[in-house]
């Protein structure tokens, strides 16, 4: 009896003890540790704790869907980020971070959010009528078309000078007849007062034919002329082999441990001048890059293109630069997963940036970045 009373006791002492005694709270999850490119700009950048860039905002949206706590690290370059997430130092690291093969033999990356290109900024040079004149020359179409024009005038004023026995006008008869056939020929060619070299319906039915034929090669002249006047302002093509020479015998200051020097010291190692390579300056820091330019250390400085268009913006007179020339291939961009990063959470973040993606939701982020 004692004993059925003492177990009966026991029994309501455990009863009435408060619910959570005995009991082991289930931990907190740990914040994430992102890690942020810095000096980045438009993609990403860390001051004082506060992650700011388009890739900085891109994770800040897809976390707080998620209800993910952060802990942001700061590294220095794009290839630091890989290798940070490579070793397990960071879960996830964050900003414009090329994909490339050099690049995947290292780490895991998230599915691309965009796509850039390279590009070199230059101070602009102001081209003579001179130089705009050699390009004009060196277009076949031009030269074509002046050749075209003169002989289908030509042969027009000839046949008018047969069928009127000449031109019979008080305004182009002259003292000689070859002076007068040239009068009549150079008016043809300019389309000035030539309804008076057709005094009868067959030679107005040439004349009508001649300016037609004119007009048509004058539109083309005057458009190519135009297009290589454009051409002039627009960025060529930095892989053409002639304008990489160019650009690094000036020297070029270039986004250290990025795709942008690997990209430019592989090409320059294809140039049959290993002294060019010397010209190759790896600088790191958005102002570095800004203040070798500025002071002529540098004749341009290259960069990824979203990134040249901010620097840009940092100089102190941005109409005395350009952007020169550019790769027009483009390379994807992406986040870096981290080697301890759960299989469940590199999913989810595939999965969200996809999403954001296919609703435009990224282009908008990237594009209020670009004209910040």
């Amino acid at each position: 009896m004692p004993r059925r009373l003492t177990l009966i006791s026991v029994g309501l002492l455990a009863l009435s003890a408060p619910a959570g005694q005995g009991q082991t709270l289930s931990p907190q999850p740990q914040p994430l540790r992102v890690g942020v490119v810095q000096n980045a700009m438009p993609c990403s950048n860390l001051n004082n704790g506060h992650a700011t860039g388009s890739a900085a905002e891109l994770w800040q949206v897809m976390a707080q869907q998620q209800g993910w706590s952060t802990t942001y690290v700061p590294l220095a370059t794009p290839n630091a980020a890989v290798e940070a997430a490579r070793r397990g130092d960071v879960d996830l690291a964050i900003s414009c971070i090329n994909i490339i093969a050099e690049r995947i033999a290292k780490g895991d990356f998230s599915v691309p959010y965009k796509e850039d290109s390279l590009s070199f900024l230059s101070r602009s040079k102001n081209d003579s009528i001179l130089t705009l004149l050699q390009r004009i020359a060196k277009e076949r179409i031009l030269r074509d078309s002046i050749v075209l024009l003169f002989a289908i005038t030509f042969v027009s004023a000839a046949a008018l000078w047969l069928i009127g026995k000449g031109f019979d006008h008080k305004d182009i008869n002259s003292n000689r007849n070859l002076h007068t056939f040239f009068k009549g020929w150079m008016m043809l060619i300019m389309g000035s007062g030539i309804y008076k070299m057709g005094p009868n319906p067959t030679m107005m039915s040439i004349i009508t034919m001649v300016n037609i034929c004119r007009l048509v090669v004058t539109s083309v002249f005057v458009g190519t002329t135009a297009t290589v006047v454009f051409k002039a302002s627009t960025p060529t093509d930095v892989s053409q082999k002639d304008v990489l020479i160019n650009a690094l015998r000036n020297g070029v200051g270039v986004d250290a441990g990025t795709v942008s020097e690997l990209w430019l010291r592989q090409q320059a190692s294809k140039l049959s001048q290993p002294s060019l390579m010397a010209n190759i300056k790896p600088i790191t820091g958005d102002s570095a890059l800004v203040e070798a330019l500025q002071q002529g250390k540098v004749g341009s400085i290259m960069a990824d293109s979203s990134r040249i268009r901010t620097l840009r913006q940092d100089l102190e007179d941005p109409g005395d630069y350009k952007i020169s020339a550019k790769t027009f291939n483009l390379t994807p961009q992406s986040f870096v997963f981290g080697a301890k990063l759960s299989e469940d959470k590199r999913n989810k973040i595939n999965q969200l940036i996809s999403k954001l993606r296919f609703n435009g939701d990224v282009e908008a982020i990237i594009k209020r970045w670009q004209t910040l």
